[in-house]
């Protein structure tokens, strides 16, 4: 009744199986391509089931990107409705604290640190204005720079949501399902807390938009449902791109001991002034045995990435050290954590950031012994940050909340196979699934191969001319391509090595190149100058990276996509783990570790190109080994003949640049340095 556009093909099937699923609850795993409108099919019978039910939907995103689209669907359905609703997308505190932006103390805070900053100037603020003290903006709040947390007390943009009529604010702003930079642009020109003002529109929102943290991190389960004014089974629950799932609640429910933890709180203890334990070392003395601890076992164990932590060697490295017990270490830790807490009421009564190493490392070391197999693997870390780490295996037990709402819809164009998606979760044989077949014709989309290159670890190291040979080949097939092109490599190390190698002399004059740490604003300016200049031709990017997945390249502004070599997982002693988990408890280990992450990578990416029936594209992975993919890439065949391929495939039209590159005088590929981001 409430769908506001001419279906496409699949999106009847979309919309049958999400109203079943409303009048039935438990979980709906719907597996449709990329662009085939799922997100639409989704809410508009969620929207009306909804609405007769007195339900909230609560749609979990990734990305902003994809909070803005959901919105924008909602927008469409909206006009179809007998009365207005309300939209509301949250975000994290800090990204909406106008008071704090600037405070130097305040970058890196985690929400909890922030949260309560935050409570104490509310309740500074209530208690100014239940005086009826004056309460405005401070004149000396700069535009930018930095600011003393100390210098401000209160806050004069909570004041004014509290003193805004919240009817008139529903009716003017709530209706409208502004997007969260618009719901931001808003209260920033009227001076509103934009974080307080979301949670105030909040109980009469009937659609609440908001990142995946918010409804799986315990805490913030609790004070969402609180807001919404439900329980979770009056909850109609939406994941989108819901094939990331099961390795973001991983990494939720697993624990690190950082090296640089340790450290910092040894230097917090020396800073405050040092204590002896009970019966035990003075604290700094337990902080530099820890660390030695942690230092020892990452040098001794790690050769690149991690390594597998055996049995309880941490914990008997540390007794030997100390010279104690069990049961005296925990004494000791329940000591250091009770003097963190301490501190942190002290700083967070000095207005200061309430923040505590030695608090987090006491936690850390209090758990560590129950984070056990078969559930958890302990490791020790090389990369991202030297490390000890209870890297949690199952997902399963994070995921319960989902099963108490009363229906959870799971969207994604990769979620095959569905199995591994539902057993990784625990949903059961009560989850139902619909898969899409793709509504795009098969002319518009050809899937080629290179049988000719490979990026496999073994040749490219015994073949020193392998790299520049790789780089030859990109620059001819880019070449190729009278399109708009994406070029996607399985790490960012490959990228710069064939960039290295000579690519980069090879690429034309509007390029956008994806790195490692590379600001998302930077790289989202950068995206769009590309998107709208006629001239743009390449981006180059990773699969799994930021460009390859979560932004729409419609129309002409993608017309082909280049994936350069097979992004299977890094071979490490944590995804090694993961595999012989899965093996003992599915017994499809390497198919759900392996297999599937490089084929959702690789359909992801490719889906970038095609949004509508109406857009084309070349897929074309440059490696002989993706025949073993054949299934997930219907028609795969070598690439043969590509400027023939690609005179036909689209319509005649030129390539507009061809490679020219210096060469060294041994024929080599010429040097060629990449500039800095």
């Amino acid at each position: 009744m409430l769908f506001p556009y001419r279906p496409r093909p699949g999106q009847d099937r979309v919309v049958a199986a999400v109203g079943e699923t409303a009048r039935l609850g438990g979980p709906l795993l719907v597996h449709a391509p990329t662009g085939s409108g799922k997100t639409v099919a989704t809410l508009a019978p969620l929207l009306e089931h909804a609405e007769a039910a007195d339900h909230r939907i609560l749609y979990l995103v990734r990305t902003h990107s994809q909070e803005v689209q959901v919105l924008q669907e909602a927008r469409a359905i909206a006009h179809r409705l007998e009365r207005p609703i309300v939209a509301v997308g949250l975000q994290g505190r800090a990204r909406r604290c106008f008071l704090l932006e600037n405070v130097a103390e305040m970058k890196g805070a985690t929400a909890e640190e922030h949260g309560k900053l935050c409570a104490d100037r509310k309740r500074a603020t209530e208690r100014a204005m239940a005086g009826e003290a004056p309460l405005v903006p401070p004149p000396e709040l700069p535009e930018g720079g930095e600011i003393d947390l100390t210098d401000l007390d209160g806050c004069p943009y909570y004041a004014r949501v509290l003193q805004t009529d919240l009817e008139e604010l529903v009716e003017r702003i709530g209706a409208k399902l502004p997007t969260p930079a618009e719901f931001d642009r808003i209260s920033r020109e009227e001076n509103l807390c934009a974080y307080e003002l979301s949670k105030k529109l909040v109980p009469r929102a009937r659609l609440v938009t908001a990142p995946y943290a918010f409804f799986f991190h315990p805490h913030i389960r609790r004070s969402l449902l609180g807001w919404m004014g439900v329980g979770p089974e009056a909850v109609d629950l939406v994941i989108d791109e819901a094939h990331n799932l099961p390795q973001q609640l991983r990494d939720l429910a697993s624990v690190a001991l950082p090296q640089e933890s340790v450290r910092r709180a040894r230097a917090e203890v020396a800073e405050r002034g040092d204590f002896q334990l009970p019966d035990g070392p003075s604290a700094t003395r337990f902080f530099d045995i820890v660390g030695a601890a942690v230092e020892e076992l990452v040098q001794a164990l790690v050769r690149e990435d991690d390594a597998v932590l055996p049995s309880t060697v941490f914990e008997d490295a540390l007794l030997t050290a100390l010279g104690g017990t069990s049961h005296r270490l925990d004494t000791w830790l329940g000591a250091l954590a009770t003097w963190g807490e301490n501190l942190k009421e002290e700083k967070r009564r000095e207005r200061h950031l309430p923040r505590s190493w030695v608090h987090t490392v006491a936690l850390t070391l209090l758990s560590w012994p129950q984070l056990e197999p078969p559930n958890y693997v302990k490791l020790a870390t090389r990369l991202p940050r030297p490390a000890l780490e209870a890297y949690a295996l199952d997902a399963a037990g994070p995921a319960r909340p989902i099963l108490d709402c009363h229906l959870s819809v799971h969207l994604s164009g990769t979620l095959a196979p569905i199995d591994e998606y539902r057993d990784a979760l625990g949903l059961g044989n009560r989850a139902r699934s619909v898969e899409i077949p793709s509504p795009f014709p098969p002319e518009h989309r050809r899937f080629l191969y290179d049988p000719t290159v490979t990026t496999r670890f073994e040749e490219l190291r015994q073949d020193p001319r392998a790299i520049a040979r790789l780089a030859d080949r990109i620059a001819a097939v880019i070449a190729s391509l009278p399109v708009k092109t994406a070029v996607f490599f399985p790490s960012f190390d490959l990228l710069q090595r064939v960039l290295d190698a000579g690519l980069q002399s090879s690429l034309p004059g509007n390029v956008v190149i994806e790195y490692a740490k590379m600001p998302s604003g930077d790289l989202w300016r950068s995206i769009e100058g590309w998107k709208r200049d006629p001239q743009g031709t390449v981006l180059l990017g990773v699969t799994g990276g930021r460009l390859a997945e979560g932004i729409d390249y419609p129309d002409e502004e993608l017309e082909a996509v280049v994936i350069v070599g097979i992004p299977y997982p890094k071979p490490t002693a944590r995804a090694e783990a993961l595999r012989r988990f899965l093996d003992a408890t599915t017994g499809k280990g390497w198919e759900y570790t392996v297999e599937a992450p490089a084929a959702r990578a690789m359909l992801q990416a490719f889906g970038r190109m095609i949004r509508s029936e109406h857009d084309r594209g070349l897929a074309i992975v440059l490696d002989k080994r993706a025949t073993a993919f054949a299934r997930w890439f219907p028609g795969l065949e070598p690439i043969g003949d590509l400027a023939a391929t690609t005179r036909a495939f689209y319509g005649g039209r030129r390539a507009r640049w061809s490679p020219s590159r210096r060469r060294g005088s041994d024929g080599s590929a010429p040097d060629a340095t990449v500039p800095p981001p």
